[in-house]
C-alpha cells in the first residue's frame, strides 16, 4: 500500500462544544502565533522528539471553527503507521496542546469559560474525551496538568452556592430546615460562629463569599508587599554593583553580572566584592570634581562630594562611612 501524507481536515476546537473539563474556549480567544511559527503534530501529548509525527497545514477559523490539514512524516515509521491508521478512518481525534493564565478561567452567565490561551501543539489520538478534546499545559508550558489538578481549578472558580445542596422539595413548613445547614464546631471556628451554629444556607453563602473576598484582598496585600520588597533589594545591589565599578574592582561591562549574582545570592555578591582589590586609591582625601582633595572628616564633609565621590568612600572605607554617621556619645 502507498505511503501517505493523509491531508485531512482536523477540527481543533468548537467553542459551541464543552470539554471533558467543563468549560468551553471561545475560539477568538486562542493565540496562533506561537502554534503558527512551529505547527507541530505530537502523538497522544509527548513532548520528545520522537513523538513528533508531522505538522499542520492550512490553520484557519470558519464559523467559529479552528481547524487544521494534517501532513504526517511518512518517512518515519511510526509516523508513517498512525498516517495509515488516520487514512483508513481507525484513528479520527486530535487533541489541543494549550497553556493559559488562570485569571483568564471565569464563571460567565452560569458556565465555565477559558477566555484566552495559547495553542502550544495539536496531537493526534486515538480516543478524545469528547469533540473537543484539549490537554492543558503548567505555566512554564512544558509540563501537563493532570486530570485531577484541572478539576481543582475548574472548582476553584466556581461561585460557592450552598442553596442548591439541600433545595427546599415542596411548600411544606416541615420542609422549612432543608434550606439550613448546621455546622461542626471546626466549620464553625473558622468562620467566625459559635460552635454547633444552624443557620440560613444564603448567610453562610454570604459569609463564604466575605471570607473569599478577604483572603484575595490578603493575598493583593502580600504580593505589593513582596514587590516593594524585591525593589528595595534590587536598589540596594545596584547602588552596591555601582560602587564597585567606580572603585574600579569591576568593569561597567560586567554590571549587569555582578547584580544577577546579587539577585541570587546577595551574601555571596557581598563576599565576591570583598574579594576583588580595589584598584583605585583613597588615601582619605577625596578629589573634588574640580581637582582639589576634600578631606573627609565629618558627616557634612562627605555629603559635599560628588556622587561618585560618595560611592567610592562608602565602598573602600566602610568603617570610617559608618563612623561618620554613628551618634557619638
Amino acid at each position: 500500500m502507498a505511503k501517505t501524507t493523509n491531508n485531512k481536515r482536523f477540527t481543533f476546537n468548537d467553542p459551541s462544544q464543552k470539554n471533558s473539563h467543563g468549560f468551553f474556549i471561545p475560539t477568538e480567544g486562542i493565540s496562533l502565533e506561537r502554534f503558527k511559527k512551529n505547527p507541530v503534530m505530537l502523538d497522544s501529548h509527548y513532548n520528545a522528539n520522537h513523538s513528533v509525527i508531522g505538522r499542520w497545514n492550512d490553520t484557519k477559523v470558519e464559523k467559529g471553527i479552528l481547524s487544521a490539514v494534517s501532513e504526517f512524516d511518512v518517512d518515519d515509521e511510526a509516523a508513517s503507521k498512525i498516517a495509515g491508521k488516520v487514512d483508513r478512518d481507525f484513528i479520527r481525534g486530535c487533541s489541543m496542546g494549550i497553556t493559559f493564565n488562570r485569571e483568564d478561567l471565569k464563571f460567565i452567565n452560569g458556565m465555565l469559560i477559558l477566555e484566552k490561551c495559547e495553542l502550544y501543539e495539536v496531537s493526534i489520538v486515538p480516543v478524545p474525551s469528547n469533540a473537543n478534546s484539549i490537554h492543558l499545559y503548567h505555566d512554564d508550558g512544558k509540563t501537563l496538568m493532570t486530570d485531577e489538578e484541572v478539576s481543582k481549578l475548574c472548582l476553584s472558580v466556581m461561585p460557592v452556592d450552598v442553596t442548591e445542596v439541600n433545595p427546599p422539595t415542596t411548600q411544606n413548613p416541615e420542609n422549612e430546615n432543608m434550606s439550613k445547614i448546621k455546622l461542626t464546631a471546626a466549620a464553625a471556628l473558622i468562620l467566625g460562629f459559635t460552635a454547633d451554629t444552624e443557620m440560613e444556607s444564603a448567610e453562610l453563602s454570604a459569609k463564604i463569599v466575605g471570607l473569599d473576598a478577604e483572603k484575595k484582598a490578603a493575598e493583593l496585600k502580600l504580593s505589593a508587599k513582596l514587590e516593594a520588597e524585591e525593589a528595595s533589594k534590587l536598589t540596594a545591589i545596584n547602588l552596591q554593583v555601582d560602587a564597585a565599578v567606580t572603585a574600579g574592582q569591576i568593569t561597567a561591562e560586567k554590571k549587569e553580572q555582578f547584580v544577577n549574582l546579587g539577585i541570587a545570592n546577595a551574601e555571596l555578591l557581598t563576599s565576591t566584592l570583598a574579594s576583588i582589590p580595589v584598584k583605585k586609591t583613597f588615601s582619605g582625601d577625596i578629589k573634588n570634581p574640580d581637582g582639589t582633595q576634600s578631606e573627609v572628616k565629618t558627616a557634612e564633609d562627605f555629603q559635599k562630594l560628588s556622587l561618585e565621590a560618595q560611592l567610592s568612600f562608602k565602598s573602600t572605607k566602610p568603617d570610617e562611612y559608618k563612623q561618620l554617621f554613628t551618634p557619638k556619645n
